[in-house]
């Protein structure tokens, strides 16, 4: 049986991002320039890994962040991209587009600490969204068993895939985080749970996390 491989791609910088924004379908206005020259140095890693190992499907959220990151990649590698909703991140109802100092001060509490407590009306809560993303997740990797599938996401993405593979409560966000740089590059392969024996079954493991090498060290963060 053939190992299932995810590579999991954070957008490039977005305006959003350099503006403190809440970017939900609102408040996304896309990338930067310099977040546009992070996807095209992302988009020539994975054409060199896409050579020497093929990808099978590639997927990406609504935002238009994600979207043109996606875009950029697409053309790169010369394969379609199509929009899976809920890998979208997290909703944030009236939030979207305002200040994130604004929502939290209003919040009054830290988000971490309460993960089934909406951040403002018509939000999503941090367990609901772990459960909508991780769903979809495990839904295209069984659609592409022995294949390599990519995921242009977000930060909350590769979070989200850490807590799928790793069985982690959605309690944990207020003890653990994970970094996910622009353009950063995270890969998860299955592997026999025991090399002695193949047949026992799979396990994940994770291959390497928030790779940033491809990008020109004063292009990272």
């Amino acid at each position: 049986m053939t190992p299932t491989r995810l590579i999991l791609a954070r957008h490039g910088q977005a305006h959003c991002n350099t503006q403190g924004i809440i970017g939900g379908l609102r408040g996304c206005i896309g990338l930067t320039d310099h977040g546009r020259h992070q996807a095209h140095k992302l988009a020539t890693r994975l054409r060199a890994d896409h050579a020497q190992t093929p990808i099978t499907a590639a997927y990406t959220t609504p935002l238009r962040r994600a979207r043109e990151t996606a875009d950029i990649v697409a053309n790169k590698l010369d394969l379609p991209v199509n929009i899976v909703d809920d890998l979208r991140e997290p909703d944030y109802g009236d939030a979207d587009g305002h200040p994130w100092a604004d929502i939290v001060t209003a919040f009054g509490r830290i988000p971490a600490h309460h993960p089934d407590r909406p951040i403002a009306p018509g939000a999503e809560t941090w367990t609901a969204y772990l459960k909508r993303t991780t769903t979809a997740l495990a839904s295209l990797l069984a659609q592409h068993p022995g294949g390599t599938v990519l995921i242009l996401g977000h930060g909350e993405t590769v979070t989200a895939a850490a807590h799928f593979f790793l069985d982690l409560g959605a309690k944990t966000r207020a003890t653990t985080a994970f970094a996910v740089h622009y353009a950063s590059i995270t890969r998860w392969e299955q592997q026999p749970l025991t090399w002695t024996q193949p047949d026992a079954g799979w396990r994940w493991t994770l291959l390497s996390h928030n790779d940033t090498t491809h990008l020109h060290p004063d292009q990272q963060p």
